[in-house]
This record gives C-alpha cells, structure tokens and sequence, in this order.
C-alpha cells in the first residue's frame, strides 16, 4: 500500500503549487475588504503564502518584498502584521512544525495507535514527501543546519521539534517492547534526520530513497522487536 502512495507522488507534474496561487488570491480579496486589519485570518492566510513561495525558493533566503508581491499586499502591511522579520520567520516556523506534529498524530490513528506500525506509518509519511518533492531543497521544510545564527528562529523551532520526534520514537519503542528501545530510537532519528534535512541531488535521487525507506524501517524494527 505504501508502494503505491510513493508512486503516485513520485509521478505527480512539477508545477506551481495551486495554494500560491489560491493563496495570492485570497489575500488580495481580503485586503481589499479590509486594508487596515491586521486580522488572524490574514495573517494566516500571508503565511500559506508564504508556504507557497517557500516550495521553490530557500526560507533563508526570505526577502519581504518577494513575499509582498507574491500576496500583493504593501511590504509594511506585512510588516504591521508581523512585527519584524524575525516574528514572521517564529511565526512561518511553528506553522510547519504544527503541521508536522498534526502528521505524527495521523500516523497514529492510520495505525490504530500500535507502537510497531505508529512507526512504520512515520516513515511511509516521510516517503511519500520525499517522492512528491516537498522536502527538496528550497520547498517547506526547516533545515536548521543552513542557520548559523544559534538563536535563528527556524534553528531553534527544528531543534525542538526534534527533541519531539526522538521523545515520540523512545515512547513508542517502550511500548512495543523493543529489546533496547533507546538503540531503536537513536536509529530511526538518525533516518529521519537524514531524510528530512538531505540535499538530494536530483529528484530521482529522493524517490529512490522514497521507495526504499519503508522497507528499510521495517527491517530496522524487526531487528529489535519480536513480533
């Protein structure tokens, strides 16, 4: 099944994301109704944007203006929502990193909450982005080893959702009673690690990976739990 998902992805056209386009869209209708609001629902709807401009060009790269054209609002209406770039960048940051945090928990529920296959459905998730090219370089993802700055918010926001992710994976190792769940843990951080901050060099290069990384989880599992 999971096959199957990394194929669809994988064979999916490169073009522009639909929510740019949606996403530019809608701002410029709302601005239009409500030029002086710094609503929540604007300032949500400039980060999809944001998203959106984000799966072609670096974050670290960000410059207001190119954002400001992309929503077609005034670079300092962005400015007044947000505050400075670093809040925008903070904000833009625990956006992705909710995202992600939701995903663990849908992975949960696909599996009916068993450890063994919770974790196994983290990876095949992890896959299906590689193969449909959202964790390529330059689209939605927080690579905290591209900032220098240790106290860059994108730096500090991956750091923490790491932490997460490895406390997920030793919980889940304890309870599938892995014969040393800190061992399974460490390994399968160090995949995801690799998986979500690697610079592929073509696109090929990450849907081969896309189409080994399940298989390669599940025998890593296996190795330390007995099923």
């Amino acid at each position: 099944m999971w096959k199957a998902l990394v194929d669809e992805f994988a064979q999916q056209d490169e073009r522009e994301p639909d929510s740019l386009r949606v996403g530019r869209s809608a701002i410029r209708r709302k601005n239009s109704r409500l030029p002086q609001a710094a609503t929540d629902d604007l300032r949500n709807t400039i980060l999809e944007a944001a998203v959106a401009l984000f799966y072609r060009e670096p974050v670290e790269s960000l410059n207001l203006d190119r954002l400001a054209d992309q929503t077609g609002l005034g670079k300092r209406h962005i400015y007044r929502i947000f505050g400075s770039r670093k809040a925008f960048l903070q904000a833009y940051a625990d956006l992705l990193c909710d995202r992600e945090r939701a995903q663990w928990r849908e992975a949960g529920h696909r599996s009916g909450e068993e450890p063994v296959q919770h974790l196994l459905e983290l990876f095949i998730d992890v896959a299906v982005e590689l193969a449909s090219g959202s964790r390529q370089p330059g689209q939605p993802q927080l690579p905290a080893v591209q900032f220098v700055d240790k106290d860059h918010p994108v730096r500090l926001s991956r750091a923490k959702l790491s932490r997460e992710f490895r406390a997920l994976l030793m919980r889940l190792a304890i309870a599938a009673n892995a014969v040393d769940a800190e061992a399974l843990a460490d390994t399968l951080m160090m995949l995801w690690e690799n998986a979500t901050t690697s610079n592929f060099k073509s696109g090929s290069d990450s849907r081969r990976i896309a189409q080994r990384l399940p298989t390669l989880v599940d025998h890593i599992i296996k190795s330390y739990v007995m099923l």
